[in-house]
């Protein structure tokens, strides 16, 4: 290609020579050049013509005359002088063919020359036509600048774009060079599964009112940090277990909290993949789920996420409930023994006092706790009811005279609430005596009347060391050494250890499985740290690799060989009454068949399009282990 350029024809071995020099002119908006051809003869040798008016110049197929003057001598003339418009093709370029003719019509060494001709085939300069284009990246609902290098000034230009299968105009036959363009935020429509995509933009040129060509470039838009999936709330429903429902409070260690996620959506298109919830000890993968036990009091906030298939994460939805404090009746302190009638201590006396000192929760003042009173003689199996309630701290009267002095009885004080029934016993032993012989008998006894044979009984209101220490001081302490706090027991019985124990004990790890400390390991590498779920949903990431095969891009059928198929009639052939006929097949009548033609031996292709059918359905599968329930407890103090 070029803009100018030069082509010559000769007579004579060269000594006379036309040459034509030419040049383009480019008229960008028109898509047109002008083109300005000068013919020269360049001649060596010496010449005396006339000026002629017959000459012709032909550019791009349209001829013009133009006037020579008088050449005389040598050296090198303009003969002429010709212009001529021409239209370049749609995209800009052009090639055409430019000629001379120059009537010497002269004798040269005796040789008569009409005419020198030259021609040649010349490529243009193109001129510029479909405005380039190029965009910055952006996000969706914040503003871009879209470049555009124009060819001319008096070019327009249409923007539109396209995005997976959204499209739309940004501009329209605009003169600016700079255009800004704000993505719409509802793009992210079409990007479900990714924070980015690939975006489409064209540009169209215009002339006035014809479109001269179109060009792209792309550029990549990113979903806004502010598009992520949203919770309208989450909610806590009781579960009230063995608490009466007419409460209307959470127990701990004796209610459950069901949560719910509400309201859980994908924004833009994309889809929620997966749930969280987590608090007061527990945590979930599922939308609803019910809690173990609340094994702490006061305010439990759960908080709620979603995650969408962007991979993006809600806002955090939150419930706080409030959980009222329990634990089960305690005793503090208990004291039995004879007395008078009236009360009176007495060793002798045939009536028993009693002194206990306990506890229990009162829940808010939903609890209450029944107290009963028991007695028998320690040689018997049933007890008597005293029918005797007692308050802590306040010493009471019970066994209406009828306590002898000869015999030790078993005394048995209950605490009942709403959850629990504990027991505590003591002894009250016979009347005091220094020391007795059992009558009939052979036992001995010390501060008591001796009741069993081959034994030696001490009187309970008598201390007797081990080691230096009281008896009763010494088994508290060889328990404490079996149970100190801290100590964690385990029963089918829901009897509170405390009242075997003594100490204070408290429910603990209700609903989970204990396991051992591991201080290598971040899942257990503290005391008292809870995880794990009971469901879990398998993440795309956790599925075992695995592959659906089909090799290559087709596959092919065996081949069966020469075959043909029979057409048959599939009537009602045991009435007789009915003919179907296939046209052109030959089969007519009841039972008529006929085979098509054969297509020789062949084979069937199957072509690999789409994809393999999917399956599964994405719930949760169950995660326990191998359990067996008991109750346990942990000391406290």
């Amino acid at each position: 290609m070029a803009a100018s350029g030069s082509f010559s024809g000769s007579i004579h071995s060269g000594h006379y020579v036309l040459r034509v020099d030419w040049t383009q002119t480019k008229n960008i908006s028109a898509n047109t050049s002008t083109i300005t051809a000068k013919a020269y003869l360049v001649n060596d040798w010496n010449l005396n013509i006339y000026g002629r008016s017959d000459n012709t110049l032909t550019i791009d197929g349209t001829a013009q005359n133009y006037a020579s003057p008088a050449i005389s001598g040598t050296g090198t003339t303009l003969l002429g002088t010709v212009t001529q418009t021409v239209s370049h093709a749609s995209d800009g370029t052009k090639s055409l063919n430019m000629s001379a003719v120059f009537y010497i019509r002269a004798t040269l060494s005796g040789t008569y020359y009409e005419s020198i001709t030259a021609s040649a085939t010349i490529t243009l300069d193109s001129i510029a036509r479909a405005s380039s284009v190029s965009a910055t990246n952006a996000t969706m609902g914040s503003a871009s600048t879209i470049n555009i290098s124009r060819a001319s000034s008096s070019f327009t230009h249409t923007l539109t774009y396209t995005f997976g299968s959204a499209n739309g105009t940004i501009a329209t036959k605009t003169t600016a060079t700079l255009v800004s363009w704000t993505p719409p935020v509802s793009l992210a429509s079409q990007i479900p599964k990714a924070v980015t995509g690939t975006c489409t933009i064209t540009c169209t040129t215009y002339n006035g009112s014809t479109k001269i060509g179109s060009k792209t470039c792309t550029l990549t838009l990113t979903v806004p940090a502010s598009v992520k999936p949203t919770i309208t709330s989450l909610t806590a429903v009781r579960v009230d277990g063995d608490v009466p429902s007419a409460w209307g409070i959470y127990v701990q260690t004796k209610s459950k909290a069901k949560l719910t996620i509400n309201g859980a959506a994908g924004s833009y298109g994309s889809t929620v993949s997966s749930y969280s919830i987590t608090g007061g000890g527990y945590t979930s993968t599922a939308s609803s789920f019910t809690t173990g036990f609340l094994n702490s009091s006061g305010s439990i906030t759960f908080t709620a996420t979603v995650t969408d298939s962007r991979g993006r994460v809600s806002a955090t939805a939150t419930v706080t409930i409030s959980v009222v404090a329990y634990s089960p009746p305690s005793f503090a302190s208990y004291l039995s023994q004879r007395c008078l009638s009236n009360g009176t201590a007495n060793d002798d006396g045939t009536y028993i006092r009693g002194l206990v000192s306990y506890s229990y929760a009162s829940c808010g003042g939903k609890n209450t706790v029944t107290r009963a009173t028991y007695y028998k003689k320690a040689s018997d199996t049933a007890w008597t009811n005293a029918s005797a309630a007692f308050s802590s701290g306040t010493a009471f009267t019970f066994g209406g005279g009828m306590i002898s002095t000869e015999t030790s009885y078993d005394i048995k004080y209950t605490l009942t609430d709403a959850f629990t029934t504990i027991a505590i016993q003591d002894i009250v032993s016979t009347a005091a005596v220094v020391m007795d012989f059992k009558r009939g008998g052979k036992g001995v006894a010390v501060g008591k009347v001796s009741e069993v044979d081959n034994a030696f009984e001490v009187s309970e209101d008598w201390d007797v060391r081990v080691y230096g220490k009281l008896l009763k001081d010494y088994i508290q302490s060889f328990i404490k050494t079996m149970y100190p706090v801290g100590s964690i027991y385990m029963s089918v019985n829901a009897t509170n250890p405390s009242a075997y124990f003594g100490g204070t004990w408290v429910a603990w790890g209700a609903g989970r499985v204990p396991v051992g400390i591991n201080t290598a390991d971040g899942n257990f590498n503290t005391v008292e740290k809870t995880g794990g779920a009971a469901t879990v949903t398998l993440t795309t990431a956790q599925m075992p690799a695995h592959t659906h095969t089909f090799t290559g891009s087709s596959a092919t059928t065996s081949s069966k060989g020469a075959h043909t198929h029979k057409v048959g009639r599939d009537g009602d052939g045991a009435s007789g009454s009915s003919t179907y006929t296939v046209h052109s097949a030959g089969v007519s009548g009841a039972g008529g068949t006929s085979p098509t033609g054969s297509a020789g031996a062949h084979t069937h292709t199957v072509t690999a399009q789409g994809s393999n059918a999917s399956t599964g359905g994405g719930g949760a599968h169950n995660n326990l282990q191998p359990y067996i329930v008991c109750y346990m407890w942990k000391r406290t103090a």
